[in-house]
């Protein structure tokens, strides 16, 4: 697509689509800030299928932000568990309790809702635009891929002058766009549905004649996003100890992956025969043979392997023991139901439910 010559069009063509093809999302029944700002801290990392059921949770137990400003902090992340990328959800329990003293009002102006926790560029834009129609324009990855696909922008999305780059393309295609709340969702409906990462549609795309990407065979290269991270291996034993129908739990208060999720003891080391080692001059009580079982866990720059040894203890007084021992707390199955954990161990919960 010819920069010059298509610019005029785009924007127009684009919000002409979105009319008559835009998804119906529940948060897009109101323009309530409360369920906009929700619905874009829960789609962050997040593909639209899952923020949409994890959005009605919330909803349904939190239906304003004094609400959820009142909520324990633990009730939250339970009702977040297996979203991921849990400082999220901190953050947006912070974020409620700000807005909530301000009389469950949010910020109107762009300038005040990014000093928001976990509010940050993309986010203030779209609840600025969406709710209050101030001119911010949106810079996600739809957008990154929209845009770098249809005018042949080949940064790499990754440096950190591509976000200038796209911003300032986004907002001269929509110079004289009344409602740039409407054009901001319409870039970001076309590229949740029709400019996707993988098999996007292009034989029905409305741009297939212009589209620079599509007439140089370039769709599958753009935008051009190099890996910078290194990805890290990491090794998690879990000692899973058990009696009946209570376990010995930890909430994880330093600052690394999962924070203030609950999870099982555990030893972090790649060695199983050092790891079980450790765990043995640590106690003065005699465990029994564990029932063992592997897992993994993926995260964007980790790989963690985990391993979960469960201990069978039929003494009450030897799990009184190791929750002395490592300063843990028991809790019985239905009250492991009300706090939050990390999805690997979730997953595992599941299985011996």
């Amino acid at each position: 697509m010819n920069k010059n010559s298509a610019r005029s069009s785009f924007s127009k063509s684009l919000l002409s689509w979105f009319e008559k093809e835009k998804r119906p999302l529940p948060f897009r029944k109101s323009k309530d800030p409360y369920k906009v700002w929700l619905s874009e801290i829960i789609l962050q990392q997040t593909q639209m299928e899952t923020g949409i059921s994890y959005y009605n949770k919330f909803i349904a137990r939190f239906p304003n932000v004094d609400d959820l400003a009142k909520a324990d902090q633990e009730e939250v992340y339970s009702i977040w568990q297996g979203l991921g990328y849990y400082n999220r959800a901190k953050n947006l329990h912070k974020t409620a309790i700000i807005v909530s003293k301000n009389k469950g009002r949010f910020p109107e102006k762009y300038k005040n809702l990014i000093e928001l926790p976990g509010v940050g560029k993309y986010t203030a834009s779209a609840i600025a635009s969406i709710c209050f129609n101030e001119k911010k324009y949106v810079v996600d990855a739809y957008v990154y891929r929209v845009l770098s696909r249809a005018f042949g922008i080949k940064t790499d999305i990754k440096k950190s002058k591509a976000y200038n780059e796209f911003h300032s393309l986004t907002s001269s295609l929509a110079k004289n766009i009344k409602n740039i709340g409407d054009y901001n969702e319409a870039l970001m409906d076309f590229g949740g549905s029709v400019c996707l990462p993988k098999k996007p549609r292009c034989k029905t795309c409305i741009f297939k004649k212009k589209c620079f990407a599509f007439k140089n065979n370039m769709v599958e290269i753009l935008p051009i996003k190099k890996q910078t991270k290194k990805i890290k291996n990491r090794f998690f034993n879990y000692f899973v100890f058990e009696n009946k129908n209570s376990f010995l739990v930890k909430k994880r208060d330093k600052k690394d992956i999962w924070e203030n999720l609950f999870e099982f003891y555990l030893i972090e080391n790649k060695s199983v025969k050092k790891a079980i080692k450790s765990l043995n001059k640590s106690i003065t009580i005699n465990l029994p043979t564990p029932e063992k079982k592997s897992s993994s866990a993926s995260l964007s720059h980790q790989k963690i392997t985990v391993l979960f040894f469960r201990y069978l203890l039929q003494k009450k007084e030897d799990m009184n023991a190791l929750k002395k021992t490592f300063k843990m707390k028991m809790l019985n199955k239905s009250e492991v139901k009300n706090v939050g954990f990390p999805k690997v161990i979730d997953n595992y919960l599941k299985s011996h439910s």
